[in-house]
């Protein structure tokens, strides 16, 4: 059986939407089977992700299957900006970032099948949504990495493909994450970009 990470929200004070990465750097870290964390309301689960993003203004889009989105899930016929999952016993390190950082690697050679080198000096961002039951027991801790061009790729839960940023504004049926991630790194990254 699977142990995930799980943090005790006793120990953390989080507001709905973006919060500090800081708030995660010196917190315990624990581990539990994932049938029992998933049940508990006492504690959130810190989901590692990543944005893949290209050097000509490319993002990757996911959309889950519906077998692989329970019927209550936030993902369910959604548009997702990251690829990620649960931590796992095994990301964990001496630091927590380095912990996230391991799990955000370990998810997308899993799901993608691409590994994710270096992500530079980019720490992540952090992203709270309890809009329900579920999302309120999940943490986003999402890495934006900028890769030179984009790969063929399948996606194991689902579908997903590169598309031109600017097009995103097409798009309207986002996960609350992912609206977080669109305005806090994807427009921020194409703003700084047009000044330099």
């Amino acid at each position: 059986m699977e142990k995930i990470g799980y943090i005790d929200k006793s120990n953390l004070i989080l507001t709905s939407g973006l919060n500090s990465i800081d708030r995660l750097k010196d917190i315990e870290i624990q581990y539990g089977y994932r049938d029992i964390v998933e049940d508990r309301i006492d504690v959130v689960q810190p989901v590692c992700a990543g944005v893949i993003i290209t050097k000509d203004n490319q993002i990757l889009i996911i959309n889950k299957s519906s077998k692989s989105t329970g019927k209550i899930s936030p993902e369910k016929n959604k548009t997702l900006l990251y690829v990620g999952g649960h931590l796992d016993i095994f990301d964990n390190s001496n630091s927590n970032i380095q912990t996230f950082t391991n799990g955000m690697k370990r998810e997308i050679l899993e799901e993608l099948g691409f590994e994710v080198k270096d992500i530079g000096i980019n720490n992540p961002i952090l992203t709270y949504t309890p809009i329900s039951e579920k999302s309120a027991k999940h943490l986003g801790v999402i890495f934006p990495i900028v890769i030179e061009k984009s790969f063929d790729t399948t996606f194991t839960d689902g579908k997903c493909k590169f598309v031109d940023i600017e097009n995103l504004d097409n798009i309207t049926n986002f996960e609350s994450w992912s609206e977080i991630i669109l305005n806090e790194i994807v427009r921020k990254a194409i703003i700084s970009e047009r000044q330099l």
